[in-house]
């Protein structure tokens, strides 16, 4: 009996974490289409500058972004990138803390911030920002958090 209701609890924690996870993926379309078109535009405009390789052109394109909606996270992120490229590591650091601070569970930020201090040889800073990242440890990245795995040997 204790089996089935322990097999409950679990389906009804798989549904309430993927209806969560819905509605925030939602959400974050949802902004995207209700933000102002150009800077929308220039963001865009920034994300294929980049790809083609026109550095110079991307940042001008995210910076337009950001003047018109300072609040952007996702164009800090990726003048972030931008500067990361160019080994600019302190304003890309600058760029991802604040996309980070503009929406502080935006994991892919976290993961750059993780990735620049890696390559930095910041190895503390590196495990704080891909734990917050990814919830995991980097001892154990197949799901398993050392962590969590010590509590349960005492």
């Amino acid at each position: 009996m204790n089996h089935k209701i322990r097999k409950m609890n679990l389906g009804k924690s798989v549904l309430f974490c993927l209806i969560g996870f819905m509605i925030f993926s939602f959400s974050r379309v949802f902004a995207d289409k209700t933000m102002d078109p150009q800077a929308l535009q220039y963001f865009n405009e920034g994300i294929e500058a980049q790809k083609s390789g026109n550095l110079d052109y991307a940042t001008t394109l995210y910076t337009k972004a950001i003047y018109i909606k300072p609040n952007y996270a996702k164009a800090h992120n990726n003048l972030g990138t931008v500067y990361a490229q160019r080994r600019d590591y302190a304003r890309a650091e600058e760029e991802y803390n604040t996309a980070v601070a503009i929406d502080p569970n935006y994991s892919i930020a976290l993961k750059n911030l993780a990735v620049m201090y890696a390559e930095r040889k910041d190895y503390e800073k590196f495990y704080e920002y891909w734990k917050r990242a990814t919830g995991l440890s980097i001892y154990s990245p197949f799901l398993i958090d050392d962590e969590k795995e010590e509590d349960a040997e005492d």
